[in-house]
Order: structure tokens, then C-alpha cells, then sequence
């Protein structure tokens, strides 16, 4: 059985682990904003669909693990940001 002072530790390590993946997702945000809109170049729909490649070979993978559950269901958050962040800066149908 864990102590009150272990489990207040797990706590907060938890939180603290909580707040760095959502500052790290802001900022992968952000950074893909300013990519797709100041580098004429970028080429979004690549990274795109690079990132689903990736997505599929973590979702074939045999093993089931809890860890691997997780993994997976946190790239799947990390790729659904991605495509809000660059269809963000689109135009949107009569807007100019």
C-alpha cells in the first residue's frame, strides 16, 4: 500500500506531467501556424499526410500494451492539432 506523502508525489508528478504535454501542444500550435502562414513553401498537406503514415504504423503494431494504448491515443491528439492548427490558416470560402 502507498503512503499519503508516495501518493501526494504521484499526484503531483501527474499534474506537472499534464501541464507540460498541454504547454508543449500549444507551442507545436503555434509553431505550425506560423509555418503553413509565413513560409509560402510549406507544403502542409505533406506534413499531413506524413503524419497519418506515422499514425498508421503506431495503430499496426501487434502489441497492445496499456503504454502503447496511450501512445497511440496521444499521437492521435497530437495529429488532430496539427490539422486544426494548419486548416486554421486557410482561407475560409468568402473570406479574402
Amino acid at each position: 500500500m502507498t503512503e499519503p506523502r508516495e501518493t501526494g508525489d504521484v499526484e503531483a508528478l501527474g499534474e506537472v506531467m499534464l501541464i507540460q504535454g498541454t504547454m508543449q501542444r500549444q507551442f507545436l500550435r503555434i509553431m505550425l501556424r506560423r509555418l503553413a502562414t509565413d513560409i509560402p513553401a510549406f507544403n502542409a498537406e505533406l506534413l499531413l499526410a506524413e503524419i497519418d503514415l506515422l499514425r498508421e504504423s503506431l495503430a499496426s503494431g501487434a502489441e497492445r500494451s496499456a503504454l502503447h494504448t496511450f501512445a497511440q491515443k496521444e499521437w492521435e491528439r497530437l495529429s488532430q492539432m496539427a490539422l486544426d492548427a494548419i486548416a486554421s490558416t486557410r482561407v475560409k470560402p468568402g473570406r479574402h
